[in-house]
C-alpha cells in the first residue's frame, strides 16, 4: 500500500500551511485519524523541514466508526473494503516507517491527554465521525492551538450531515476565539484560524 495514498488530498493542506507560514509559529502538528498514514507522511515531510513533530492519534480499529451515510454505508464498511483483509495499523506502520518525527498514539482520542506545555500550529481532524468524537477531537486540538494556528476538519458539508452540524455548533460556540474560516468545498474541508 503506497504511502502517498490519502483520501483527503493532503497536498492542499501542506500548501495552505506553507502559504500561511504556520510552521514558523511555535508548536507541532497533530493529526487525529490517520487511516493508513498517506497524509501523515506528507505532514511529516513538511514538519521535518522546521524541526517539528507530527502527533498522530488513531485507535487503528477500522470497525470502530459506525457513522453511516444516507444510503446506510458505514465508515467502517468503507475502511474494511479498502483494507481488504490487511491490518490498518500494519499498513500505517509500513507507510510511516521512515518518518522519524512522527509520534503515534494508538488510543481512543477521547482518552488522550497532552501536557499543558504542548502546543500545536496546525491540526487536522478526520477521526471517528460521531458527533461526540468530532467535538472532543476539535477541543483537544483547539485548546492547545497557538494564536494564528489553524485546525482543519474533514467531511464538512459532505454526506455526513451530523459532522457538519457538530462543526457548525463548535463554530458558534467558539466564535469569539476564531479569527477566520476557510472552506475548501471540493475537499469537504474547513480550516479555522485561532485569534
Amino acid at each position: 500500500m503506497s504511502a502517498t495514498v490519502d483520501f483527503v488530498g493532503y497536498e492542499t493542506l501542506v500548501d495552505y500551511i506553507d502559504k500561511h507560514r504556520l510552521c514558523r509559529l511555535e508548536g507541532d502538528i497533530i493529526e487525529i485519524g490517520a487511516f493508513v498514514g498517506g497524509g501523515t507522511v506528507k505532514l511529516a515531510k513538511l514538519a521535518r523541514k522546521y524541526g517539528k513533530k507530527v502527533f498522530v492519534i488513531d485507535i487503528f480499529d477500522p470497525t470502530a466508526d459506525r457513522t453511516a451515510t444516507p444510503d446506510g454505508t458505514t465508515m467502517s464498511d468503507i475502511y474494511l473494503a479498502f483494507l481488504d483483509g490487511r491490518s490498518q495499523y500494519q499498513a500505517y506502520s509500513e507507510n510511516t516507517r521512515n518518518c522519524d518525527n512522527v509520534v503515534t498514539i494508538k488510543e481512543d482520542s477521547r482518552k488522550v491527554k497532552f501536557p499543558s506545555n504542548q502546543q500545536f500550529v496546525f491540526g487536522f481532524i478526520d477521526g471517528n465521525h460521531q458527533p461526540d468524537y468530532v467535538r472532543n477531537d476539535f477541543l483537544l486540538v483547539w485548546d492547545r492551538l497557538v494564536s494564528g494556528g489553524v485546525v482543519g476538519l474533514h467531511d464538512y458539508k459532505s454526506e455526513l450531515p451530523e459532522v457538519t452540524r457538530t462543526i457548525d455548533k463548535l463554530l458558534d460556540d467558539k466564535k469569539r476565539e476564531i479569527r477566520n474560516t476557510v472552506e475548501i468545498g471540493e475537499k469537504h474541508i474547513i480550516l479555522i484560524t485561532r485569534k
